[in-house]
């Protein structure tokens, strides 16, 4: 991985979609949908955020680590963009405080 930022993305395997469901122009929920292998992929994705360790990027101490899933690189073209991010800052480990 690349000690300035997350970077490096797993092989993309299978199929997944994430997009909104909306309803009279009003987003009512979010969709996951994905063959085995896509979802296991998703997963990959997750994990490898999960475990990044932030102290050895070059980001400033209270960022947080993200990644941004594009339609037709990570995901399926029924996809919007996608944002994961981080909860732990790096080196202090705080929340947001919406999450407190």
């Amino acid at each position: 991985m690349n000690s300035q930022c997350f970077t490096k993305y797993p092989k993309k395997q299978g199929n997944i979609d994430i997009f909104p469901q909306i309803q009279d122009g009003h987003s009512i929920s979010i969709v996951i949908i994905g063959d085995p292998d896509g979802l296991r992929y998703l997963s990959s994705l997750f994990l490898n955020l999960a475990d990044y360790d932030q102290e050895v990027s070059q980001a400033p101490s209270g960022s947080r680590e993200h990644i941004h899933l594009h339609v037709g690189s990570q995901l399926g073209n029924h996809s919007c963009e996608v944002e994961v991010c981080r909860a732990d800052a790096k080196g202090t480990q705080e929340l947001p405080e919406f999450m407190l």
